[in-house]
Parts: structure tokens; C-alpha cells; sequence
């Protein structure tokens, strides 16, 4: 499912100036409210021949442009098809067809905080009046609500491999989706020994580069954002790199999602998330840091 950076990064250098424009859906996902399956299989597993409806705004933003190539470079889960949310509007109470979309107001009920994620949902016949009605399979955040960073286009590509992977092992019978939003990361599984680059802004803890050093064995660094991009874009071999998504500091009651990728596999190896309160900013906490630290000597053991 990886596919080669650089005409994704070539469109993104193209497409600056391009306004970011997220179309407005108003959501509160209850999973299987009504519902009770026994396994992800029995309910998903016909994923693969059904033909997921990819909706874009056609707005011509770089998000809506942006996320159009992702798709195209890189999905190859099951035959798809763009659609607008016109159509999406008319279509989604239809159980042949599955959607992945951008949800931009996803407003959940453990988070006050308006959040764009990227959605992959099924059509449900009772979703006519009630968009909650449809199963979500997964749901990745993007950004908080009038947020006019473009950080997240260089993880788009890495988005569309973890959400393929994700429904994979949903319509395998492997896990099944959460009820509260949570994705369940994989297993990491390198060949040597892992390197973790952590972007700065991702810090809401200040380690000392001493007490860094001794957490993950000099097998950590903070960098800038520039260097984690060209990880990803050169597909590092044995790098994780960081990603945190949260509203800005002060932001009282708001989640912040926490996550862990890998540079060369675009695997989803830790996804966390926590309420922002004064003690807790937007961010790393330790105890993140000392969970990734874990997960790591762990792979390098086997």
C-alpha cells in the first residue's frame, strides 16, 4: 500500500498558496447504538469488493487536493470512486457502499473541541436523518478546528496505509471497531533496532537530553518538523516518527491524540490520547514517552 512520496510532495509545494477549506459535517458517531455483531468479519468482510465512495468537496483547497492524491497513490484496499458530498448526502443509506471522507466539524461526545479526522464509515439505511447512524470503522484526526498548519500533508500517505491496514484486520475478524474512537495500533515488528525522531512541537513534557538519552538508549531524538518530513519522504528504514493533534494550549477539555509511525512501513505503532487540562498541554507526556521507550526495547528484543 506505500507508495512513493515525491509527487505527493511535488503537488503539496505546488498547491501553497491554496486555501484550507474543510467542509462542514456535523457528527457524533455511536457505534452500534442499535447493533450487535459478533465479529468484524461477519459485518465487514465483504470490504475488498465493495466499492468505497470517496467524498471531496472539489473546492479546490489543498486539504481537499491534497487528500485527493493520497488516495490515489496510494489505495488499493477495494475498487473506489470520488464522489462530492452532494452525492455522499443521497448515498449513505446505502449498506453496498462504504465511504472515506473528511469529516470537518467531528464533534464526539468526550471532546468539546471541533476536530477534523479523516473518516471511513458504512452505509446505513437508517442514516437518512441521522448521520450517527453509520458504523465508523476508524477515524484519524487531522486538525483542530481553524487551524492553519499544513503539518499534516506530508502524514496523508501514511493516513490512507494505516486506515487500509485498520479495516484489513477489521474485515479479517482480527479487532473489531471501537466504540469510543479508539484505534488499536499494530504490533511493532522490526528487524533491528528502531529510531525514534520526535518533532518538537510534539513535546508537552521537557526531558533533559540526559534523561532522554537513558529512556530509549540513545535511540531518541527531537528534531524539527523538516527532518521528520524528509524521513518520511525517503522512507527511513527502522524510523518511527511522532505526530501529536490537539487544539492549542488552554483549550480546557479538549482531547489530544497522540501517535507513532513508522517512517518506512507507514504503520501505526502507538495511538494515545488524552484531555488537555493545566497540568496536561498538548503533547508528549512522560508517561507516553516511557510507554513508546517500552514498546521499543521490546522489538529490539525479539
Amino acid at each position: 500500500m506505500k507508495k512513493a512520496l515525491t509527487v505527493f510532495l511535488a503537488v503539496a509545494a505546488a498547491l501553497c498558496t491554496a486555501a484550507q477549506t474543510p467542509h462542514d459535517i456535523d457528527m457524533g458517531i455511536k457505534q452500534f447504538d442499535t447493533q450487535k455483531v459478533n465479529s468484524g468479519r461477519e459485518y465487514y468482510g465483504d470490504i475488498p469488493l465493495r466499492t468505497t465512495k470517496v467524498v471531496i468537496a472539489g473546492d479546490n483547497s489543498m486539504t481537499d487536493l491534497l487528500f485527493k492524491n493520497a488516495v490515489e497513490e496510494n489505495w488499493d484496499i477495494s475498487p473506489f470512486e470520488f464522489c462530492s458530498y452532494e452525492e455522499f448526502e443521497q448515498l449513505r443509506t446505502d449498506t453496498s457502499y462504504y465511504f472515506l471522507l473528511r469529516a470537518g466539524k467531528m464533534l464526539r461526545k468526550d471532546n468539546p473541541q471541533y476536530m477534523e479526522s479523516v473518516c471511513f464509515l458504512k452505509g446505513n439505511s437508517e442514516a437518512g436523518t441521522d448521520m450517527s447512524r453509520m458504523p465508523e470503522l476508524i477515524a484519524l484526526p487531522m486538525f483542530p478546528e481553524n487551524d492553519d498548519s499544513d503539518r499534516i500533508f506530508t502524514y496523508l500517505p501514511a493516513y490512507m496505509n494505516i486506515i487500509q491496514s485498520y479495516i484489513q484486520r477489521i474485515s479479517e475478524g482480527r479487532i473489531y471497531p471501537s466504540r469510543r474512537g479508539m484505534v488499536y495500533p499494530s504490533p511493532l515488528d522490526m528487524s533491528g533496532t528502531p529510531v525514534l525522531l520526535i518533532s518538537e512541537p510534539d513535546m508537552a513534557c521537557d526531558p533533559t537530553p540526559e534523561d532522554l538519552g537513558r529512556m530509549f538508549s540513545g535511540k531518541a531524538s527531537i528534531t524539527c518538523q523538516e527532518d521528520i518530513d524528509q524521513a518520511l519522504e525517503e522512507a527511513a528504514p527502522e524510523t518511527l516518527v511522532t505526530l501529536t493533534v490537539a487544539a492549542p494550549a488552554g483549550s480546557k477539555g479538549a482531547m489530544c491524540y497522540k501517535m507513532v509511525i513508522g517512517a518506512d512501513t507507514y504503520g501505526l505503532y502507538y495511538f494515545k490520547k488524552h484531555r488537555l487540562t493545566p497540568r496536561k498541554g498538548p503533547g508528549l507526556l512522560r508517561q507516553d514517552l516511557r510507554r513508546i521507550s517500552r514498546m521499543m526495547a521490546r522489538a529490539s528484543a525479539r
